[in-house]
C-alpha cells in the first residue's frame, strides 16, 4: 500500500466535512476544497490544516470566499492553509504575495481552451497547473511541456482507480477525484509507471 503524498499522488476533492473526514481517515495528507460552503466546512478544516494536513482550495467554486486580497490573507495566515487553485491569473499573482501555494487551472476541452491557458501562466510560475479534466493529460501532457516543466495536476471526471492511475501513468504528479470510493481503491492499487512515494 502506498502512503499517499503530494508527488505522484491522490488529491481528495471534497465538498463538505463528511467528506474531509472520509479522506483523513483513510490516510490522506493534503485535500482540495472543490466546492461547497467554505464557512459551512471551516473548523474542521483549520483543526486539519493545524495537524499539517495541506488544505488547497479552489477559489472559483468555493462559496463564502470574496477573490480578493483580504480572502487570500485569512487563507494564509488566519487559517493557515496551503495554497489555491484558480483560472484566473491575477488572483494567483496576489495569492503568491501570500506565500500560498498557486495552482493555475487549464480547461482543456479543446485545443483552444489549452492554448488560451497556457498563454496565461502566472509570473511568477504556479506551484503547479491543474488540468481539466484529468481524462485529457495523456492527450495534452506534450504540449503543455513546450510551455512548463511545473508540476502537472489532474483534475475533474476521475471516477475510477484505473482512471487515476492512467492520468498518473501518462505522467501527471497529481490526480484528483471527489469519489471516496477512488481515494479508496486508489490506495489499494499499486501504480503503473509511476514511482511509489
Amino acid at each position: 500500500m502506498r502512503t499517499p503524498g503530494l508527488s505522484g499522488a491522490m488529491l481528495p476533492a471534497i465538498r463538505d466535512g463528511s467528506s474531509l473526514n472520509q479522506a483523513l481517515d483513510l490516510g490522506y495528507r493534503q485535500v482540495l476544497v472543490e466546492r461547497g460552503s467554505l464557512l459551512a466546512m471551516l473548523g474542521p478544516l483549520v483543526a486539519a490544516a493545524r495537524q499539517g494536513i495541506a488544505i488547497f482550495v479552489n477559489l472559483d467554486g468555493v462559496a463564502g470566499l470574496a477573490g480578493d486580497s483580504a480572502a487570500l490573507a485569512f487563507l494564509a495566515t488566519d487559517l493557515g492553509f496551503s495554497g489555491v487553485l484558480s483560472v484566473k491569473p491575477q488572483l494567483l499573482r496576489d495569492a503568491s504575495r501570500f506565500r500560498l501555494r498557486t495552482v493555475q487551472r487549464i480547461h482543456a476541452l479543446d485545443s483552444t481552451g489549452l492554448e488560451t491557458g497556457l498563454n496565461s501562466i502566472v509570473s511568477p510560475a504556479p506551484y503547479a497547473i491543474a488540468i481539466a479534466p484529468a481524462v485529457a493529460v495523456p492527450q495534452v501532457l506534450g504540449t503543455i511541456r513546450l510551455t512548463t516543466k511545473a508540476p502537472v495536476w489532474g483534475t475533474g471526471f476521475v471516477t475510477s482507480a484505473d482512471q487515476a492511475n492512467e492520468v498518473l501513468s501518462a505522467g501527471a504528479d497529481v490526480v484528483s477525484s471527489s469519489h471516496s470510493e477512488v481515494w479508496l481503491d486508489f490506495i489499494r492499487i499499486p501504480l503503473r509507471s509511476v514511482v511509489a512515494q
